[in-house]
């Protein structure tokens, strides 16, 4: 069986879960990359942590503007590889490049151009906002790979092979835990850069992520090797990677943006509480980093077999995919209840008031993060039935309420009123998607028909 047939038929369970765990381990590497830099970060200074925790939310609004191309790419090729449409395959990838090029240039613009403009918003401590400023500049200035990895990476997903990106994030990650204290602290000849080294870790390491695809490519003659990216631009598959990627990826983009305002509400309590968000979030990401790696799975196996018209196979499907999202978020939630304080020890180990509302911030958390694990799961195969946009609403109007909801909460319950607007918005989320997912199933006889209604 190819790997592009593997999850059209077979067991269901053995085909998601195989697909998955990589996905899973990718996630977490994902992860892995900021934990490393908060880590070493930490040994220098608190207002260290709090920069690169600032600097995040523009790397998160980079990942979410990728999304286009990574959602839009993914879920119309799934689509043709269940059709086995030869020709859509390669029109599908060749978009996919040509809006990728230009979205990355656009923002690294962007970046670099209003750099201070955008740091002033946060109106953060001094010391931390030139800390942010070294830390963004390295990063602006690779943001080329930043947009390249999603791109190589969702030619595979869309196959249902999840191994080797895992192997090629793996082998970057590898790069960066060595390079991280290397570059931040100094050894021999290399002289300490401490915010720049970081950051300038995390470029190298996506550096050689797309040196090896490039590499694989070659090798195994990958489709993305045999394509002229420079043709005539093709509008039906501009649009239609448009149309799938960027819902998807404004509510990404706007998670972050209303992260940005959240940050701004808990500066107002110092550095403590920029460095316990910045920690915090990142732990925390055990649950919805993991839960995008089902998600992923769960796309690419509603879209191929969506594209083949294997209706009832997406039936059992749905029933196995909640199974697996459900023990997900519990296992996820137990982690962040019991581990709370033992976890932030690990960042801030002589910081008590860190680790104190480090402890908070991920017992309230993990309450719900069963909830938000069901949101990004169920967010996934609707995804790859080409429903992007009923996520994208829910994430989108819900994530604005957090805005009003903190600016009340925290005024009787100070910063754990942000936390609790967190947990609580997120089990609504998780609520409401399922909710429309049932609500479609019933009403497309189970995507069978009038499927153009709900996609349109």
């Amino acid at each position: 069986m190819s790997r592009r047939e593997i999850l059209l038929s077979g067991n269901i369970t053995k085909s998601i879960i195989k697909m998955a765990l990589p996905l899973m381990g990718i996630a977490f590497i994902q992860m892995t990359y900021t934990l490393v830099d908060l880590i070493w970060l930490g040994r220098l200074s608190t207002e260290a942590v709090a920069a690169v925790g600032s600097c995040g939310f523009f790397v998160w609004a980079a990942q979410a503007i990728t999304l286009i191309t990574k959602t839009g790419m993914s879920v119309g090729l799934s689509h043709a590889y269940g059709r086995g449409d030869e020709s859509e395959i390669k029109s599908v990838v060749v978009s996919g490049f040509q809006v990728t090029l230009s979205l990355w240039l656009v923002t690294t613009l962007i970046y670099l151009t209003f750099k201070e403009s955008l740091y002033g918003y946060f109106k953060l401590e001094k010391v931390v906002e030139s800390l942010a400023l070294e830390y963004h500049t390295v990063i602006s200035f690779g943001l080329i790979f930043t947009f390249l990895i999603p791109f190589f990476s969702s030619i595979f997903y869309s196959q249902g092979n999840s191994s080797t990106p895992f192997k090629v994030s793996l082998i970057s990650l590898v790069f960066n835990i060595v390079a991280d204290p290397i570059f931040i602290f100094g050894f021999g000849p290399i002289r300490p850069m401490g915010m720049k080294g970081a950051a300038l870790a995390t470029i190298m390491a996506q550096i050689i992520g797309v040196i090896i695809y490039i590499f694989i490519g070659i090798k195994y003659g990958e489709i993305y090797t045999k394509l002229n990216f420079f043709e005539k631009i093709n509008k039906k598959f501009i649009l239609q990677t448009l149309k799938l990627g960027i819902p998807v990826s404004i509510q990404s983009l706007f998670h972050s943006l209303i992260g940005i305002k959240l940050n701004q509400y808990i500066a107002i309590f110092g550095s403590v509480g920029v460095a316990t968000y910045a920690i915090g979030s990142q732990i925390e990401s055990i649950s919805w980093m993991s839960a995008e790696g089902f998600a992923t799975a769960f796309s690419s196996f509603f879209g191929q077999n969506y594209g083949a018209k294997n209706f009832d196979r997406l039936e059992e499907a749905k029933k196995v995919c909640l199974k697996l999202i459900i023990s997900l978020g519990l296992f996820a939630s137990a982690v962040m209840i019991f581990g709370s304080k033992h976890l932030f020890k690990l960042f801030t180990p002589n910081d008590l008031e860190v680790i104190s509302e480090g402890g908070n911030y991920l017992m309230i958390l993990g309450i719900t993060a069963t909830l938000l694990a069901m949101e990004i799961g169920v967010s996934g195969m609707l995804n790859g039935l080409g429903l992007t946009k009923y996520p994208a609403i829910n994430g989108v109007v819900l994530n604005a309420a957090r805005i009003p909801m903190a600016y009340f909460l925290m005024k009787p319950l100070a910063i754990s009123g942000i936390w609790w607007t967190m947990s609580l918005s997120g089990a609504f989320k998780g609520i409401v998607i399922l909710l429309i997912f049932i609500y479609i199933e019933k009403k497309t006889n189970g995507f069978r028909i009038n499927m153009e209604k709900f996609q349109g």
